[in-house]
């Protein structure tokens, strides 16, 4: 039973457990002497106040270590723990700090990116109002690796509490390797004791209370030490190990910036085993991407990994060291199961313990390819199962795709991990693999082989990253924004280079790779003027350089609680308007607004033949207009303007041109203004202003556009004038550089040409995209949606419909989240049809439109009335099938539904159920979207209307099918006859009614099959209600039954019946059968003609066959009666049978014998033979000049004694000239020495016979043909004899031609016929 079963595995667990321990008891104690070392270390953890927490580690060592535990004790069970694992040969310490967190101050120090550290305090303290207040803060910082910093310093903090006394904590709160925090006495303090580039980052402290958070954050940046040779690269960074195995760990690191060195030509990647100081190289040769596999280490074995670059100079100094990590097995843990014992002890086994008594192991699964590189390729597997009884090793062999040849290639190295770095593959090439697990016992079956593999560099190096923006950000920094490379592949990072103008020499801004598209850089000299460059940085290594950025110079910009920097100068200043005493001027916004919205203009202005500039407005405006009063009629002025935002005043523009104060009066309008251009593509583009301020002396009308090409001159673009602010130009050439002109006009004509508009270049940005027009699928909502392919930090999205923006409409909602926007209309008419567009700011002229027509919104308002109306989607309406038993299937099907779709069936207002009696069976079918109802009994009753209705969620829908009149009667017919045809079958009945066969010989088959027989069946057959008994009785338990009819004929046809019949039933098929033809008023029916379809169709070509009276035209067919209709014709005119002419035929053919032909029977003779659907015709020649013929000369009869010599001779004639053949008894005669035969002059012919005997009796003829006929003449020769021993052959002696005169019974090659009977008649 499964309980015994249980109970012994139990026992043997209990036993194999203990001789394991007893096993490895016995081999550690001839194990080599070591030290002891933590395996597995403790961890730290932070839990809450009363809960539970336990602590583990794992020691290796031998003589076997003893284990202490310290507690260093903190707040309550706040504390670090200290494992002490000491032996003969020395000890070693893990040490965890245990944080638990209650509802009092907590203090912590996180370190992004690089490092991270956390620290907690617990008071054991009610809870209390505490105010933090930093009094002092620790700044950017500046490292060089290898250098002691005590670089994150806190001076001071003031800490507010109502509680007179509370401990004050003056000790050493965190204590690692690589750093060291200090909190106590107002003061926090992180030491780095070893710095490394790989302690670059941005460092945070945070204070908090449950009133909130005080923190403070700043850069700390690490510089390469110097190098061991001049030239030689800097150190890499980030050494991890990963996919760690019982032999083997995967090695990653990042590469270092290489900003004035040799490019990295590769990398050496080193080991020691944890306890001991000396380093071994893992490989001979550079690798060159930044990752590298390392195999053969030993099992339970810890180890440290670092890494040197090398350059053309040398190598550089060493990386940090990779943490501690222990070569075991990641699924040893998966693979251990706990017993309990007696249910008081619990013993942890492995399962290769209980896989029985299995030893040889199973084959590995899921080989494959983890890593690709020109360098090496890893390859993968799963471990198999079962893993038999012994300790495991792979076998690996490799193939060259398409050869079919397997090589080991691990003969050296004894696997026990499921990875195996191959590096000695040839470029180019592919390569399949295969692996075998083996243990003492024997080896598996091969895994199956991988898929071919090829030694190569997927991805390569980043491409170099986009365009590069500088802007200002202190006295001693500078804010780098770049976009990402088109190309990524894998991005770890970018560097951030930096450079005097003027100077080649580069300087690295940052050491360790930095993930975002920005950054702060540092350490700038005020006042020096610099430009930047961005690498990015893969595995791969750096990609190119970037463009460098424009030039910027190192100045501090203003602070309002946020950095920001100042926006660029504004340009294009025009005048709008002049009266003589002021001037209204405008101008263009910057091209960058800095790191805000610009809220405020300065416009300062200066007589132009002074150099004193003088402020127009103290107070900023805000609009790109202003009025300049108190200017002096007839004074040229010039203008600058400022723009400012949070940071501060940018840069003052460029002066204006001269503008002389002078008061309009013309009549035409002034300059439009502010021209814009949005929607920039290949060909097209849409240009906007702004209506001129100046109109002149009437309204302004409308507008002339006017363009100009580079190195072309201006022409209009509109002949007649556009009464709105806007101008889609379309037909441009792809590239080409274009400048625009805008003029205004009213009824006085045409006004001042607007400033030139700054140069466009007909291009669409990299990955633009349109507006997108659509109804939204799960609300029916009607929205536009565009999506930016480039957006910044203060980036919104302008909305506009006819290009007049949109701002608190209800007619619509704006919705912006990243890159997307999205536009949706609030109950869409009319009214909402137009051009609607959209621009993102602060970008290069993001933007498009998207135009909304009546037809396509009258499309979507029907698309979003379904979605908000949904409706089931129908394949298949309502309908309704005819089944076997004369059950009626209603049933319709859906292109989907769900299962919880509920549907029900209506007949005449009336709900029907499958409850009904049982009369109703109703179904559905989720798969495959049908729903049905069987009826059981149709009867006259089930006459009325059918409707389906169904609800699917929100969706409905229903079909409706009218089965009434006609289309009901045919319907219950049908179910009627399928009942019947059901009950039918339930006895001896026909699978197939009669039919006819005809053979080849012209026997008529009859032929019926039978079904659900037995051997009582009976089978009779009739005709005309008279019954035939056959010859053979009908076989009813062989499934057909047949009965022939020879040559068939007109007293064959009639009714023919046959009738089957036991105790289950009987049942009856009927057949007519028919030869003749009945002419009606209309045309020829025919009935049934089994025989004719076989008669001209076989019919042969005629041949002339000559006889005593004359000659004879023959046509031989299959079958031949009077029945059949044929005609005889001589050139074109049918012949009567007569004395002359003779009609007549046999069963094997039709003939016309013609007596005594004379030259008038010469000519063209054919027979048409009239089957059931054609006619057949066959003709011959008998134009010639003379037939061959017999002048005279033979007797009729000749007696001849024995030992006579008789002589047969005879005159022929014809012209040509004759052929003469000789026959006895129908066989040709040969001549030879006892008969001989002879032709003389063509003419007299003989057959000479020496020596006669009895055996030369017979009957004797002579055929003389030509081509234009012939005949035959017999003779009777008689030799008495005393024993009468004549031969009497049973047919006349009629001689068979040389001529080709086919045979009497030629076979035709058309296939036999057959009919069906039809069905019988259904009641």
């Amino acid at each position: 039973s499964i309980q015994k079963e249980l109970h012994r595995m139990r026992v043997v667990t209990k036993t194999q457990v203990e001789n394991i321990a007893i096993k490895r008891e016995k081999m550690t104690s001839t194990d080599t002497d070591k030290a002891p070392d933590f395996m597995v270390a403790l961890r730290p953890h932070t839990v809450w106040e009363k809960t539970p927490v336990k602590l583990f580690c794992t020691v290796d060592g031998h003589p076997r270590p003893i284990v202490k535990w310290l507690e260093v004790c903190m707040v309550s069970d706040t504390a670090e723990y200290s494992a002490v694992a000491t032996n003969s040969h020395g000890s070693t310490t893990s040490k965890a700090s245990v944080i638990v967190k209650s509802e009092s101050l907590s203090l912590s120090l996180s370190l992004s990116l690089s490092l991270s550290l956390s620290l907690s305090l617990s008071l054991s303290l009610k809870y209390f109002k505490l105010e933090i207040t930093m009094l002092d803060r620790f700044g950017v910082s500046f490292g060089t690796e290898g250098v002691f910093e005590n670089i994150l310093q806190m001076l001071s903090m003031f800490l507010r509490s109502p509680l007179n006394n509370h401990e004050v904590l003056d000790k050493v709160l965190l204590f690692r390797k690589l750093a060291e925090i200090k909190v106590g006495g107002g003061a926090a303090t992180l030491t780095l004791p070893h710095l490394a580039k790989d302690d670059e980052g941005l460092y945070t402290l945070r204070m908090w209370t449950k009133d909130g958070t005080t923190e403070h954050s700043a850069y700390l940046f690490v510089k390469d030490a110097a190098p061991s040779v001049a030239g030689a690269p800097g150190a890499p960074i980030s050494v991890k190990a990963f996919d760690i195995n019982s032999d083997y760990v995967l090695v990653a690191w990042k590469p270092p910036n290489t900003t004035n060195e040799a490019a990295i030509t590769g990398y050496f990647v080193d080991k020691r085993e944890s306890g001991s100081a000396t380093w071994s190289q893992c490989n001979d040769a550079p690798v060159q991407i930044c990752k590298y596999p390392v195999h053969g280490l030993n099992v339970g074995h810890a180890y440290h990994f670092r890494v040197r670059a090398v350059n053309s100079a040398g190598i550089s100094r060493p990386s940090r060291e990779s943490d501690k990590v222990t070569a075991l097995d990641p699924a040893e843990r998966e693979r251990l199961q706990v017993i309990k014992l007696d249910g008081k002890h619990e013993v942890v086994i492995k399962d290769d313990d209980l896989e029985g008594y299995v030893t040889l192991p199973g084959e590995p699964t899921d080989m494959h390819a983890s890593e690709i590189f020109k360098s090496y390729i890893v390859l993968s597997w799963k471990p198999p199962s079962p893993r038999g009884r012994a300790p495991l090793w792979y076998i690996i062999e490799k193939s060259v795709s398409g050869t079919g040849a397997w090589q080991r290639i691990n003969t050296a190295v004894k696997l026990q991990s499921p990875r195996y770095p191959v590096f000695d593959l040839d470029a180019g090439k592919k390569y399949q693999f295969r692996v075998y697990s083996e243990n003492l016992y024997g080896a598996s079956e091969a895994s199956k082989p991988t898929d071919p593999i090829e030694k190569v560099d997927e991805h390569g190096v980043p491409s170099a990253p986009g365009q590069v923006v500088a802007t200002r950000n202190t006295k001693s920094s500078v804010f780098v924004q770049w976009d990402p490379p088109k190309h990524p592949n894998h991005l770890m990072g970018y560097y951030i280079d930096a450079s005097l103008v003027g100077s080649k020499t580069w300087a690295p801004c940052n050491h360790k790779p930095y993930k975002n598209t920005r950054f702060l850089v540092h350490g700038l000299t005020p006042g020096e003027t610099y430009v930047f460059r961005v690498q990015a940085v893969n595995v791969y290594g750096l990609s190119d350089e970037s463009q460098e950025s424009t030039p910027i110079a190192v100045e501090p910009a203003l602070k309002r609680g946020v950095e920001y920097a100042t926006p660029s100068a504004p340009h294009g200043i025009t005048m709008l308007s002049c009266d003589g005493a002021s001037m209204i001027i405008a101008w263009n916004s910057p091209k960058h607004r800095g790191g805000s919205k610009i809220n405020a203009y300065y416009v300062d202005k200066r007589d132009a033949d002074s150099l004193a500039w003088k402020e127009v407005n103290s107070a900023p405006t805000k609009t790109r207009t202003y009025t300049v009063d108190g200017l002096t009629e007839g004074t040229f002025y010039e203008f600058k303007v400022q723009a400012g935002n949070l940071a501060g005043v940018g840069v003052p523009s460029a002066p204006s041109t001269p503008l002389k104060c002078e008061a309009w009066t013309s009549a035409v309008p002034g300059p439009a203004y502010d021209l814009a251009f949005r929607e920039v593509r290949g060909d097209s583009l849409v240009i906007l202003w702004k209506a001129p301020v100046y109109t002149g002396a009437s309204a302004v009308t409308g507008y002339i556009v006017e363009m100009a090409k580079k190195g072309h001159h201006y022409h209009p673009l509109n002949e007649e004038a556009i009464g709105h602010c806007y101008l889609q130009v379309t037909g441009l050439e792809a590239g080409a550089e274009y400048t625009f002109k805008v003029k205004a006009v009213n009824a006085e004509g045409v006004g001042k040409a607007s400033q030139t508009s700054e140069p466009v270049f007909a291009k669409a940005l990299p990955g633009t995209q349109e507006i997108q027009c659509g109804v939204d699928e799960d609300t029916g909502d009607i929205f536009l949606s565009f999506e930016a392919c480039e957006i910044s930090e203060t980036s919104n999205f302008a909305w506009s419909k006819n290009y007049k923006e949109i701002s608190d409409c209800t007619r619509v909602s704006i919705e912006t989240k990243g890159k997307h926007s999205k536009l949706t209309f609030v109950n869409p008419d009319v009214s909402d049809l137009g051009a609607f567009s959209v621009h993102v700011t602060d970008t290069d002229g993001v933007s498009a439109s998207h135009t909304v027509t009546e037809d396509a919104l009258n499309t979507m308002l029907e698309l979003s009335y379904n979605i908000r109306h949904p409706i089931v989607p129908l394949k298949h309406q309502l309908n309704y099938e005819v089944l076997e038993k004369g059950h009626v299937r209603f049933w319709l099907q859906c292109l989907k539904m769900s299962p919880a779709v509920n549907y029900r069936f209506i007949v005449n207002d009336k709900e029907v159920t499958s409850s009904d009696v049982g009369s109703h069976k109703i179904s559905h079918d989720v798969n495959t979207g049908v729903i049905q109802m069987t009826v059981d009994h149709f009867s006259k009753a089930s006459e009325a209307t059918y409707t389906v209705q169904i609800h699917d969620g929100r969706a409905k829908n229903q079909s409706s099918l009218v089965l009434v009149g006609d289309v009901f009667k045919a319907a219950l017919k049908e179910a009627e006859f399928q009942r019947s045809e059901h009950i039918r079958k339930q006895g001896p009945h026909f699978a197939e009614y009669l039919s006819y066969h005809v053979d080849d010989d012209c026997t008529v088959l009859l032929v019926c099959k039978v079904a659900n027989v037995k051997k009582e069946t009976v089978f009779h057959w009739f005709k005309d209600e008279e019954e035939i008994v056959p010859e053979t009785p009908p076989n009813v338990m062989s499934g057909s039954v047949a009965l022939p009819i020879s040559l068939f004929s007109r007293k064959d046809q009639g009714h023919y019946k046959a009738k089957l019949s036991d105790d289950r039933g009987k049942d009856t098929s009927v057949l007519s059968v028919g030869v003749l033809v009945k002419v009606l008023s209309v045309g020829v029916v025919v009935k049934s003609l089994p025989l004719l379809f076989l008669s001209g169709s076989s019919a042969s070509e005629l041949v002339l066959q000559c006889t005593p009276e004359g000659i004879r035209l023959q046509c031989y067919m299959k079958y031949y009666t009077e029945e059949i209709r044929t005609a005889w014709l001589h050139k074109d005119s049918k012949i009567s049978s007569s004395e002359k002419m003779r009609i007549a035929g046999t069963a094997e053919m039709a003939w016309m014998q013609i007596r005594e032909p004379s030259e008038k029977e010469k000519g063209h003779y054919s027979i048409q033979i009239m089957d059931a659907t054609k006619s057949h015709t066959r003709t011959f020649d008998l134009s010639g000049q003379d037939r061959g013929r017999v002048v005279g000369g033979l007797p009729d009869v000749v007696t001849i004694m024995e030992q006579k010599t008789l002589s047969l001779t005879c005159t022929v004639w014809g012209d040509p000239s004759p052929e003469v053949t000789w026959f006895k008894n129908e066989n040709e005669v040969v001549s030879t020495e006892h008969a001989k035969i002879t032709l003389e002059a063509n003419k007299f012919a003989s057959l000479t016979i020496t020596a006669v005997t009895s055996e030369d009796s017979g009957k004797y003829s002579i055929n003389v043909r030509n081509k234009y006929g012939g005949e035959f003449v017999e003779i009777t020769v008689s030799t008495p004899s005393p024993t009468p021993s004549l031969r009497s052959p049973a047919k006349s002696p009629t001689p068979t031609p040389k001529s080709p005169t086919p045979p009497r019974r030629v076979k035709s090659p058309s296939p036999a016929r057959s009919l069906k009977s039809p069905t019988p008649p259904r009641k």
